[in-house]
């Protein structure tokens, strides 16, 4: 399975965002749900860029 640059790019941030806010809002810091918001929203907008690339190369 290959998937572009930017799909993967949304994936690792999106990942890593998720990540740090979750991080965050264990340790009550500001600007926790900001950061997990964009985390949540930039991995859900990779995971559906995988399934494009993934539907783009299962077509014949």
């Amino acid at each position: 399975m290959h998937l572009s640059r930017l799909t993967l790019t949304l994936l690792f941030l999106g990942g890593a965002a998720l990540l740090a806010g979750l991080t965050f809002k264990l340790n009550h810091l500001m600007g926790a749900e900001t950061l997990f918001n964009v985390g949540a929203l930039a991995l859900v907008l990779g995971l559906l860029s995988a399934v494009k690339d993934v539907w783009k190369r299962s077509k014949p």
